[in-house]
């Protein structure tokens, strides 16, 4: 699969790259002819084609001494002379081309005996069907008859964007010719681009990740920008609005570096990298966006859009660079074809911009830099995300396989440690030291076995930045007793839905983790396999889930858990819960909508003014084995934002400590939190830390510890 992804799109890029050199091998046949022109800017828009016509500013004009001028970033007129002569004997057909397709207005007149003659209006304010050649360019039919001269002007005005003059003269015959050479290379270029975007939607459907939207965002917009710059979306798209082609490329020039930069900070995981880092990104994000919003306005701001997004283009190229040295320095893990497209779209985009502000002169460029740099950029952008979807279900696989493997070990080693330990007791009595020594190295064996255990229960974990990104603004606090733990927190994720849990299973160490892992599976089945989103249900089926499995066994078993499991609708806010022995609590400034399943109790005198602490009462009945067991309650409420709500286990308020060594019971807790609500919860999560260990000091820790804190 890598490899036929890699030589599609590698073949399609070379078909790209031979068809743009055999344009050029070929050249096209025209003359440039605008060293035989004068040139005159009209800051003021004050002049007459009348007057320009008679010579009245004559005084002002000056020869143009390049093929291509680069008239910069202008909302000037521009007024041009030249002259055309025919010394033949035979009448001719040719082709006037000027202009690049961005330009609002190119009118051309031709000037007889000091009169001005209006031949053609052209421009992006002009509807596309009225133009004199149905070309994404400007071009003007001329007829001159056997030895006829034309005295021809031609008007152009920019709004702000970038104005390039070539003059090309082209005969007709050669200009049909070239155009059917060029139509191909730009198919090749944008059917690159559409099987690209097809084939990574089809990618962002399957999987489901966010980068992978980024990607064809990206991909898209950039298809939109180069066709609005070749006038082709001008031509095809929305040829009767004028207004649409005249901003399409601002727009979408910043969609596209917007989007690029969202899918370089998650393909760069820029969440680890320096705090500096992360506000200059942030900083050239939001620049970006803003370019998105002037683009589509007028007058001065619109204007200035024009330099700004040329030059924030560059400066985020150049940052999204500097992350990836950063991390090839720190974790030497970036992929290579990542980095070889941003070198590449920095190569072309560089040689784009330097044309714009009139630092290189060339017309082909100009045109074409950004293309070829983006067709390569694209091409390994398109190799990386293969290569990452590849590594991502490979390492799946790998981590799937070694925890189940390395369960299985650990049962058996725990199975095997056990029988060995009571033959040795049992049969030797005589030689203690050698009994000391072989126990010695038969705990360090348990020891590096449940060390072991310990990362398959962190397999089973969801990781910090997981939980962070589906429960925004969120925060878990985790501190096991021993190695592994009985106590875990449990994540799942359906369309708008967040479900997540605090679990305290029966014990801690070895026999609590492996009751955990029961428990962890039985939540897993009753929401993929039962396809369960009513916490209540959820609690039902996984209460039924355990008695089966533990009914296996030969001897009785009595373990289960207590749990607060929740379900968050993060768009409406709205919080469905059901609870195991463990209840809810909600702090908010109002009291928050019971919609079903119970009442909302506080405490006043925790809290005289400002949020008050509600809390909602669990079922009280483990998950496990229990009589006359009833079903599980599920709790609705509507939260309003700006309320927090938390999960946890016993751990924390049976904590032994504090001055005279008690428990630091629930209305501690309760106050705690309180007191802590104007902070942020990854501050809540190190000041929870931080009071916890205060208040336990020299004294063991006597449970686990796990408390989930969501802020609305």
């Amino acid at each position: 699969m890598r490899q036929t992804n890699h030589l599609i799109t590698a073949a399609l890029s070379m078909l790209l790259l031979f068809s743009s050199i055999t344009l050029l091998a070929h050249g096209p046949k025209y003359t440039h002819i605008a060293t035989t022109a004068y040139i005159a800017e009209d800051p003021g828009h004050e002049w007459t084609v009348a007057e320009v016509a008679v010579g009245k500013y004559d005084s002002l004009f000056n020869p143009i001494t390049e093929n291509v001028a680069n008239l910069n970033f202008t909302t000037s007129t521009w007024w041009v002379k030249f002259a055309l002569s025919n010394g033949t004997d035979i009448s001719h057909e040719y082709y006037i081309e000027t202009a690049r397709p961005l330009t609002n207005v190119v009118n051309l007149y031709r000037v007889t005996r000091g009169m001005s003659e209006l031949l053609y209006a052209a421009g992006d304010e002009v509807p596309f069907d009225d133009r004199p050649v149905i070309y994404r360019k400007f071009v003007f039919p001329l007829t001159l008859r056997s030895d006829e001269d034309a005295k021809l002007v031609l008007q152009l005005r920019s709004d702000g964007e970038v104005i390039t003059l070539p003059i090309k003269l082209w005969e007709k015959d050669n200009f049909n010719g070239f155009i059917q050479r060029e139509n191909l290379t730009l198919g090749i270029y944008y059917g690159l681009l559409i099987f690209v975007a097809g084939l990574f939607l089809f990618f962002a459907i399957v999987v489901k990740e966010r980068i992978y939207s980024y990607y064809v965002s990206f991909v898209v917009f950039l298809f939109f920008m180069q066709a609005s710059i070749d006038g082709l979306a001008f031509e095809y798209i929305w040829p009767s609005f004028p207004w649409i082609a005249n901003h399409s490329i601002l727009f979408f020039s910043g969609a596209s570096v917007f989007m690029l930069m969202l899918y370089a900070a998650d393909f760069l995981d820029i969440h680890g990298m320096p705090k500096w880092y992360r506000s200059i990104y942030r900083t050239l994000l939001i620049v970006v966006g803003l370019c998105v919003i002037t683009g589509l306005t007028s007058g001065t701001i619109y204007e200035l859009t024009y330099p700004v997004v040329n030059g924030m283009s560059l400066i985020s190229l150049l940052v999204i660079i500097l992350g990836i040295g950063w991390n090839q320095r720190v974790k030497g893990d970036v992929n290579v074809f990542f980095a070889l497209g941003f070198l590449s779209v920095l190569a072309g985009g560089i040689v784009f911009i330097l044309t714009n502000f009139n630092l290189i002169y060339s017309d082909f460029l100009s045109q074409n830099a950004i293309k070829l740099g983006s067709a390569a950029e694209v091409t390994f952008l398109s190799l990386a995300m293969v290569s990452r979807y590849r590594d991502i279900q490979k390492e799946k696989e790998v981590a799937q396989k070694e925890s189940f493997d390395s369960l299985e070990e650990l049962n058996r080693i725990t199975r095997d440690q056990n029988i060995m330990l009571e033959q040795q007791v049992a049969e030797r009595t005589t030689d203690l030291k050698e009994k000391s020594d072989e126990l010695e190295e038969k705990n360090k064996e348990i020891i590096d076995s449940i060390t072991y255990a310990k990362r398959i229960q962190e397999a089973i974990l969801p990781p910090d930045l997981l939980f962070a990104e589906q429960v925004p603004n969120s925060f878990v606090l985790f501190l096991p007793k021993d190695i592994v733990a009985g106590d875990f927190y449990w994540l799942e994720q359906v369309d708008d839905l967040v479900l997540f849990a605090a679990a305290d299973c029966t014990g801690h160490g070895v026999p609590g983790a492996m009751v955990s892992v029961v428990c962890h599976g039985a939540l897993n089945r009753s929401v993929r396999e039962f396809q369960l989103r009513d916490p209540g249900e959820i609690l039902d089926r996984t209460a039924l889930i355990v008695d089966e499995t533990f009914e296996k066994s030969e001897q009785e078993v009595k373990d289960g858990m207590d749990i607060a499991l929740c379900a968050y609708n993060t768009k409406t806010k709205e919080l469905h819960w059901a609870g195991a022995n463990n209840p809810l609590w909600i702090i908010s400034n109002d009291l928050p909508e019971m919609l079903s399943g119970g009442e909302l109790t506080s405490d006043p005198s925790l809290s005289e003014a400002g949020p008050q602490l509600y809390e909602v009462k669990a079922d009280k009945q483990p998950i496990g084995r229990y009589p006359n067991r009833s079903l599980y309650t599920t709790h609705k409420i509507q939260l309003n934002e700006g309320d927090a709500f938390y999960v946890f286990s016993d751990g924390y308020p049976d904590q032994f400590g504090g001055p005279k060594n008690k428990k630091y019971k629930s209305k501690n807790l309760k106050r705690f939190l309180l007191s802590i609500q104007t902070h942020p919860t990854p501050e809540q999560h190190d000041l929870l830390h931080n009071e916890f260990h205060s208040w336990r000091g020299k004294n063991e820790q006597v449970d686990d510890v796990c408390v989930i804190g969501v802020r609305v």
